[in-house]
């Protein structure tokens, strides 16, 4: 079982710059991050899209919106959409 075999490697999960490409790739992460959280994992997910916006537009999206509301209701969702501080330029020194 693969949720068995990556849980065995670690119960912190990180997915960098989180996005959502095509209705396939939304029913596979939809299952994914259930399956992980409902096991106990926890899951970290950058993004440069709220929740909403994910995969906004895209053919079927009806199907992937009961996990954006998953998401939204499970995980804490930080917006850093708000913030006055560019992070990625402190760190660049830019």
């Amino acid at each position: 079982h693969v949720l068995t075999h990556i849980l065995q490697k670690g119960r912190i999960l990180c997915f960098d710059e989180f996005q959502v490409t095509d209705v396939a790739d939304a029913l596979l992460l939809r299952r994914l991050f259930t399956g992980l959280v409902d096991r106990g994992a926890v899951v970290v997910a950058t993004s440069n899209r709220a929740p909403r916006e994910l995969y906004k537009g895209g053919l079927q999206r009806e199907l992937f919106v009961p996990f954006v509301d998953w998401l939204e209701e499970t995980l804490v969702v930080v917006g850093m959409w708000d913030s006055e501080v560019d992070y990625r330029l402190v760190m660049s020194g830019g």
